[in-house]
């Protein structure tokens, strides 16, 4: 089930969890580091549907294992702010 605020479409993160195949814990994860878009609303956590269209498992993976050396940031790309 999609909500949709300002024109722009959330999805539940338990729904972008299934769509991705993976955890609830590993979205808000992703949020918290920008690689997804999106934000509590009304005390439920949701993800903008754009950000789940363009997110890329790899480059965030790539991100991830470098910033263990030396962090450049990370983001989907995606224009979350």
């Amino acid at each position: 089930m999609t909500v949709e605020i300002d024109g722009i479409e959330y999805l539940p993160a338990a729904a972008a969890a299934e769509q991705l195949a993976t955890t609830e814990t590993r979205i808000l994860m992703l949020l918290k580091k920008d690689a997804l878009c999106g934000g509590l609303i009304d005390g439920s956590w949701f993800v903008t549907t754009a950000s789940l269209a363009c997110y890329d498992p790899k480059a965030v993976e790539e991100k991830e294992l470098a910033c263990r050396t030396n962090c450049s940031g990370s983001g989907s790309g995606c224009g979350c702010h």
